[in-house]
């Protein structure tokens, strides 16, 4: 299968499909005993190839749209998935899974250890280039993706990847094996981005482009005991019991209204929907106007500073938190709590000079920058494309090491007509577009010989 770097389509079936399968039995044995499928084990592997002077891939994946479908209903409808798979890595992940098992994945801009030059003076080994350098980083990925084909690799040029279904959407991340034979089949919709939103290169070239080949899919089959399987099925089957109900993570990313620069802090509100009566946690990053389709920023991965003082979310009459998150390191650990703790091990991948990093976009092209972590305007260009602003909020009602309740969150149907409004409190160098992401619980219902998507 080719994808060119123009928008196509992608469809892909997990049920009775040719896709290689690591464990199990053959097809016909599965259809006829009946199998699960282990959701976390899900990847799609694809080899990119691109042409342009110093082009490369942008952070993540390269599909605009991904949807998850159940015997023909929609689960997941992820529109800007890019960067939802971008907020779930860097505030999400961890900085040690994005340098080892992230550079497999996708996710290369940040990672100086894939960079091939060797130091050769004591001085340059102390100065040699650290994490966030993006710039310095492109050359090197650049040959990766531009690999020509040979028989190493199986005549396929450029570079393989290879990313978990999880980090695309939360079906993937589901604990619970999916029993296909009774719930149907499971398909994935992938819409490819342009090369306006997909390629990245630091210069005034504009000639990036794209190609994918040897697309796949990979997941484990379980194939379990026949009692198991019949338990399930009298379960599903029953209408007076009470079914198969799985729940998962669903997400929603949508555009704002535009925030116009400001030299003094100006109040701007965020106004996004969704009839959901399990809210996990809501995310907020902010894209130059200017670079939304633009080869020369990685709009998909650098989610400007924008010049932020304060963030905070209302729900109905309620506010979250009760007194706004203020200052760069109070709204980071408003973040992190999101996932839980403030103390969590793994820390995300970000540090203060990515979160608080502001590239312009003024020149595109040319690089330059409106703050800094050290500086309110101008500064270096070191961590110019590294930006990584992703204040966020958790609404779990159990956080921290306490055992996870399994549904859980707050209901936004039934206290604010819906609406999720997020303020925001900046003097912003530049125009910037504002994205919303609502991660919410939906579930997978079989009862009564029939399988159902419950929740907004």
């Amino acid at each position: 299968m080719n994808l060119t770097g123009h928008t196509e389509k992608c469809v892909k079936s997990l049920a009775n499909s040719n896709d290689r399968r690591r464990n199990g039995r053959s097809s016909y044995e599965s259809k006829r005993w009946g199998y699960v499928i282990d959701p976390r084990s899900i990847v799609l592997n694809y080899t990119i190839l691109t042409t342009g002077t110093v082009s490369v891939p942008d952070d993540g994946h390269v599909f605009t749209t991904v949807q998850v479908l159940m015997n023909g209903s929609l689960m997941d409808n992820i529109q800007n998935a890019m960067k939802l798979t971008n907020i779930e890595m860097k505030l999400g992940g961890s900085r040690s899974y994005y340098q080892s098992a992230g550079s497999m994945q996708g996710f290369e801009l940040l990672n100086p250890d894939l960079t091939s030059v060797v130091p050769t003076t004591t001085f340059a080994v102390n100065m040699a280039p650290g994490w966030g350098y993006v710039a310095n980083n492109l050359a090197d990925l650049n040959a990766r993706t531009t690999r020509v084909a040979n028989a190493i690799t199986n005549n396929y040029a450029g570079e393989q990847r290879s990313i978990p279904l999880g980090l695309m959407s939360g079906v993937g991340r589901m604990k619970q094996y999916l029993p296909i034979a009774l719930l149907g089949e499971l398909s994935l919709v992938l819409i490819v981005g342009s090369k306006g939103e997909v390629m990245f290169q630091n210069s005034n070239s504009a000639d990036a482009d794209f190609s994918l080949s040897n697309v796949s899919l990979e997941y484990d089959v379980v194939v379990p005991d026949a009692r198991y399987m019949q338990l399930l099925q009298k379960i599903a089957s029953d209408p007076s019991d009470a079914g198969i109900n799985l729940p998962f993570e669903s997400s929603i990313i949508t555009a704002g209204a535009s925030i116009a620069t400001s030299s003094t802090l100006t109040e701007n509100s965020v106004i996004v929907s969704r009839a959901t009566n399990h809210l996990l946690r809501t995310h907020l990053v902010m894209i130059p106007s200017n670079a939304l389709q633009s080869t020369a920023f990685p709009s998909q991965s650098a989610f400007t500073h924008a010049g932020t003082w304060s963030v905070q979310w209302r729900v109905g009459s309620q506010v979250y938190p009760q007194i706004a998150a203020a200052g760069d390191a109070s709204m980071f650990n408003t973040a992190l709590l999101a996932y839980g703790s403030c103390e969590q091990e793994n820390g995300s991948v970000l540090n203060r000079a990515l979160w608080g990093q502001n590239t312009s976009t003024a020149t595109l092209g040319t690089a330059a920058t409106f703050e800094t972590a050290q500086i309110s305007t101008g500064g270096t260009l070191r961590y110019c494309f590294a930006d990584s602003f992703i204040p966020s909020y958790g609404f779990q009602t159990v956080k921290g090491a306490a055992q996870a309740e399994t549904v859980d969150g707050i209901s936004l149907a039934g206290a604010s007509g819906s609406q999720l409004i997020t303020t925001v409190v900046s003097a912003s160098g530049q125009a910037v577009v504002p994205f919303v992401c609502l991660v919410a619980l939906k579930f997978i219902r079989a009862q009564g010989a029939g399988v159902s998507i419950i929740g907004a």
